[in-house]
């Protein structure tokens, strides 16, 4: 049965107008949330994480034959050394800052454009694909809800960057679907498309691997078996296939060839610059057996889509942890707004008699909603998700997915049911409005001027790298904490990522996951017994951090008052001499550099 029913349709002069427009307002309402485009990001936490791997993309990334990264080196957990497979890569972003980092020469707001740019491509990419399908009315409210207003993803914005920009993932899932929907309905489909189909793909792997590009791949892997099923039906002589496909081929080409040749350019271009390095860090990341390293039960209750943003009874109004005894992350985790999920429900309703188009959506709904990473790990057993540790993170495609379901949805006939919807249109209104404006009021924090002033008397000391005392090196799996290497987590872990302001080797790192045997030389060296709190050096202590600093090149400490005694302090001040530079790093605090050119001598 055809899905064929009239559309909204824009006067020509309003199709060009329109998206420009839609354009322009998602900038603008992306600015607003980003607020602050003067300095590069920096909350002492997270944020800086981001930050921190396109500076070491910038530093590390060789281009010929082929893209590959130095994952082996010293660079931080100096001087031992560790592989840095599993820093949160996103190769788009880090490119992204890359790029801009070597311009501009050094850290910039680049991450504050970036975001703002993935916003408009997630909608205007959506609008562009279903406008024709659906109707501009249809894929205008589409394009909002996969960028302004998915809440989950715009409270990740900044701390959580690797999980807030999904624009490739976003127009993969959607332009799978409306393949999917060309098919059934025996509609034409341009090579063009299927190129454009298979370039999101590949632009996908450019975004976080672990939680963002796997969503795009494991839809379509669930969208194949009902596309072959569909043209089967269409065209049940196999053997007919390659004549076919070559005819195909042949007329597309002869009408479209400089656009057909321009689209294997850039997916040559894609597969270039994202699957040799893909390729790199999977091989990597899966040489390391975490099977000893238990496995934290972070999950997502699936009853999180039926809680609306509204004042009052939003997840900041209701205790809704203590009722569903879930793993709660983030604001929005799990909730893609009532008004949506309402919407879905309708749509999926109106469409039951038509399996075939909503089946991989439902599937994939089914599998994200499942999801217990110990319990229940129905995600992992596509090897994408090999290292998903939250549940909650499939937050981030709930939008889309509900959109797909809502897309059929025809207007009611009688006035129950337009009342009805009415009311679900305000309810979606009022969300949108109190989801939004609440986001506002949270400030994006960024670099001072005198964090950047300390790191340049620091960049100018001679040595090759910076011992921050006490410094983190730890993994989120835990990995590290109970061993004592990392005794201020909450102050510390991100200590390691202003190395990009002062561009000198680091002692500690955090890390999303960390193998045991990575932190064997701290343990070795006893570097638990003097990051200790309040632990007062011996006279062997002091030896052997002496010959530490001096065999190993050390320019300097970045001592933290505020995290040791008053006693450790004045130590370390008789010992290498007072500081020549102080400043607040955020939440460490208190930061002071001892340059070591009054080392003691042996």
């Amino acid at each position: 049965m055809s899905t064929k029913r009239p559309v909204l349709l824009l006067p020509r002069w309003a199709n060009q107008l329109w998206p420009l427009l839609l354009g322009v307002l998602v900038a603008a309402m992306g600015s607003w949330i980003v607020g602050d485009f003067s300095r590069p990001l920096s909350d002492g936490n997270d944020t800086d994480q981001y930050e921190y791997v396109g500076y070491y993309f910038a530093k590390n990334l060789s281009l010929w034959p082929f893209p590959q990264l130095n994952l082996l080196n010293n660079q931080s957990f100096y001087p031992y050394g560790l592989n840095q497979a599993l820093l949160p890569w996103g190769f788009e972003r880090d490119y992204w800052y890359a790029t801009a980092y070597r311009l501009f020469d050094g850290p910039g707001p680049y991450l504050q454009y970036y975001y703002v740019l993935s916003l408009v491509v997630s909608a205007l990419g959506t609008y562009w694909l279903l406008q024709k399908r659906f109707g501009w009315l249809k894929a205008t409210v589409a394009g909002l809800i996969v960028s302004v207003f998915n809440f989950y993803a715009l409270y990740k914005f900044p701390v959580h960057l690797n999980v807030c920009v999904a624009h490739w993932t976003v127009l993969c899932i959607v332009a799978t679907y409306c393949l999917l929907h060309d098919i059934l309905n025996k509609r034409p489909v341009s090579l063009p498309f299927v190129l454009g189909w298979m370039l999101l793909h590949v632009l996908s792997l450019g975004l976080e691997l672990g939680y963002v590009a796997g969503f795009a791949l494991t839809f379509t892997t669930l969208a194949i078996p009902v596309l072959g099923w569909s043209l089967y039906q269409q065209y049940p002589v196999v053997q007919q296939w390659p004549a076919l496909l070559m005819n195909y081929g042949r007329r597309q080409w002869q009408h479209r060839a400089w656009f057909i040749g321009g689209l294997i350019t850039l997916l040559l271009i894609g597969i270039w610059l994202y699957v040799p390095l893909t390729l790199q860090i999977a091989l990597t990341a899966w040489q390391f057996d975490f099977a000893a390293t238990p496995t934290a039960p972070l999950w997502s209750h699936p009853a999180r889509l039926f809680i609306p943003y509204l004042l009052g009874f939003d997840t900041l109004g209701l205790p809704y942890q203590q009722w569903l005894r879930d793993s709660f992350e983030s604001f929005g985790q799990g909730s893609p707004g009532l008004y949506l999920t309402l919407l879905a429900g309708l749509g999926l309703w109106q469409t039951r008699h038509r399996v075939a188009l909503w089946l991989p959506v439902v599937l994939m709904l089914l599998l994200c909603l499942l999801y217990h990473p110990v319990l229940l790990p129905t995600l992992k057993v596509f090897p994408w998700f090999s290292f998903n540790r939250h549940g909650g993170r499939a937050s981030l495609v709930y939008p889309v997915l509900l959109v797909l379901l809502a897309l059929p949805l025809r207007l009611p006939r009688h006035r129950p049911g337009l009342l009805a919807l009415g009311l679900v249109i305000l309810l979606m209104l009022s969300e949108w409005r109190h989801g939004f404006l609440l986001r506002t009021y949270l400030p994006t924090l960024i670099v001072s001027d005198d964090v950047l002033r300390y790191c340049a008397v620091v960049r100018q000391q001679p040595g090759e790298a910076v011992l921050d005392f006490p410094f983190c090196a730890v993994g989120a799996d835990g990995t590290g904490m109970a061993e004592g290497l990392c005794p201020h987590y909450d102050a510390q872990n991100a200590v390691f990522t202003f190395r990009r302001f002062y561009d000198k080797k680091a002692v500690g790192q955090y890390f999303g996951r960390l193998h045991p045997d990575q932190i064997q030389p701290f343990l070795r060296d006893g570097w638990p017994r003097l990051l200790k709190p309040g632990y007062v050096f011996t006279k062997p202590d002091w030896q052997f951090l002496d010959q530490f600093l001096r065999t190993n090149n050390f320019a300097g400490i970045n001592l933290y008052p505020d995290l040791l005694s008053p006693a450790q302090v004045a130590q370390f001040y008789r010992r290498y001499g007072p500081p020549i530079a102080q400043t607040h790093f955020p939440a460490a605090g208190r930061v002071v550099f001892l340059p070591l050119k009054n080392l003691p001598k042996t």
